[in-house]
């Protein structure tokens, strides 16, 4: 899934790139990890089975190697945010047609790449994620295994956020939302997913979540090891409302916070089966 050294950070050759999966695509996946490297290898073993490309951004400059993980070291902290970020200019300077920020205390299903980079899913698409054994109501899936054991339904979920322990933006969506606003979401990076999908949305491309992938998270191991929990709670609780509000306006920060509870837009939770069109 590899591509060939491209662009540099903040440069583009060509116009941006239109709301479609193009018959040739790669990932680039990006882990920020600050610690916790036991998580972060088990999700190694992961990444190689899948034959994924990654990247680790090594945020407290410590991370060990148990293989040829490739490894960037930022000198400072850039959080998830940060590190997030950083993965994408890198992946899309290196000419990779998506980019993912994966969370490092998760695990993966098998087909895990090729699921998240489906031909069959629609036309559209920008924003995409994997099933969960707990997250956003509208992704978490019915059984909840091992991850090594999920079974893939070929259907899809349209969705209106895709959660950022385990998204992936195409490089024309990106350039269209104009990256990720770290002034107003990198302290905690909570909200940052709402923000991309209320961006996404304006500029007309579609949000999905695949039954063809899924993960488990072990759920914010590292933010509460660094923060602590009730702190780290409340905190970027906070921090979301009053970020999401500013940027887009309070009816609208209300509104897609709504979408997310369970009680909240059924819709969301429809499934439709994958189908091929003229481009499979």
């Amino acid at each position: 899934m590899g591509a060939s050294p491209g662009w540099p950070v903040g440069e583009c050759t060509s116009a941006p790139r239109p709301p479609v999966y193009a018959p040739l695509v790669s990932l680039l996946i990006t882990v920020p990890v600050f610690g916790q490297h036991e998580y972060t290898h088990a999700l190694v073993a992961d990444l190689e089975r899948e034959g994924a490309d990654y990247l680790i951004v090594d945020n407290r400059g410590d991370y060990p190697r148990v293989g040829n993980e490739r490894v960037t070291t930022p000198g400072e902290n850039l959080g998830w945010a940060g590190g997030s970020e950083l993965g994408f200019r890198i992946a899309f300077a290196e000419s990779y047609s998506h980019a993912m920020t994966l969370n490092n205390d998760t695990r993966i299903s098998k087909g895990f790449v090729d699921a998240l980079l489906d031909s069959r899913l629609p036309a559209d698409v920008g924003i995409v994620g994997p099933m969960f054994d707990g997250g956003f109501p509208y992704a978490v899936a019915d059984e909840k295994p091992d991850a090594a054991d999920y079974i893939p339904r070929p259907r899809y979920r349209v969705v209106p956020a895709v959660e950022g322990t385990a998204l992936v933006m195409s490089r024309g969506c990106w350039d269209a939302v104009g990256g990720m606003d770290l002034s107003t979401f990198g302290r905690y990076g909570w909200g940052l997913d709402l923000d991309l999908a209320l961006r996404a949305r304006k500029a007309g491309f579609g949000l999905y979540t695949t039954e063809m992938a899924y993960i488990n998270h072990f759920g914010r191991r590292t933010a509460n090891a660094h923060f602590g929990g009730r702190q780290y709670h409340w905190g970027a609780s906070g921090s979301m409302i009053r970020g999401l509000s500013r940027t887009h306006g309070f009816p609208a920060a209300m509104g897609i916070l709504r979408e997310m509870g369970m009680a909240h837009k059924r819709k969301w939770h429809k499934s439709f089966p994958l189908a091929c069109t003229t481009s499979c």
